[in-house]
């Protein structure tokens, strides 16, 4: 392991830069075999690389200054996924346009993020999903639409066209399909408008929910019209 000056190891590095922060990398880029832990991406084959995807390492913990003694505080990125762990940061929006939307499957935790947080919502449902291996991505008009992989199920099986469909992995398009019947059968109120697709009812309490007029009721609109009428109702009586 490279060794620093005493005065220079106790030297704390918080914005990136200094010797003692080029030691640190050259230790994580040789531990994590200079590649991206997020992409894949590596620079073993002596050309140095892309310059702009040069190797940086990330500091995965919020406060503090990582030492030689906490290099596992410390993760390979490539510059554009380095933009993807700084979503909130207005100055890495450029490099965070390179970065490939899905992590790869075996990525880390601490990197298996998507391009921001944002897209870690399911623009169909609004599920939340925690690991970006649980999303895939319907691209319309040139624009991704991020979705879990249920509702990118439902919306195959309503008849997409399956190669405008990312997933991160080897997943495939039979995969999804298979999880079709898993998706709310209704999208969410605030649902993108190209993926408000209607999943057909399969079992008998969804046919009776949204195939008889009980759907009229069984909706934010119609339980929201019930409570008032009820309550128009009932005040008649206690007054």
């Amino acid at each position: 392991m490279s060794r620093l000056d005493p005065r220079v190891e106790r030297r704390r590095t918080r914005d990136g830069s200094g010797a003692r922060w080029e030691l640190l990398s050259k230790e994580v880029f040789e531990r994590d075999d200079h590649t991206c832990q997020r992409c894949g991406y590596d620079t073993t084959d002596g050309d140095g690389g892309d310059e702009g995807r040069r190797l940086q390492a990330h500091h995965i913990t919020t406060h503090g200054s990582p030492s030689f003694e906490q290099l596992d505080d410390l993760v390979t990125v490539c510059e554009p996924c380095h933009a993807t762990l700084h979503s909130d940061d207005p100055a890495y929006d450029d490099a965070r346009a390179r970065a490939p939307m899905f992590p790869r499957p075996d990525a880390p935790p601490a990197v298996s993020t998507m391009r921001n947080d944002r897209q870690h919502v399911c623009q169909r449902c609004q599920y939340v999903a925690e690991s970006a291996t649980e999303l895939a991505a319907y691209t319309h008009d040139n624009r991704p639409y991020v979705l879990c992989k249920p509702c990118a199920g439902a919306l195959l099986e309503a008849g997409f066209d399956p190669n405008a469909f990312e997933v991160a992995g080897d997943t495939g398009v039979d995969s999804l399909r298979s999880r079709a019947s898993e998706a709310p059968v209704r999208p969410a109120l605030l649902a993108s408008r190209p993926v408000r697709v209607t999943r057909p009812p399969e079992t008998r309490f969804e046919r009776v929910v949204y195939d008889t007029p009980l759907r009229y009721v069984l909706n934010p609109f119609g339980l929201t019209a019930l409570f008032i009428l009820v309550g128009v109702v009932f005040s008649f009586y206690v007054f």
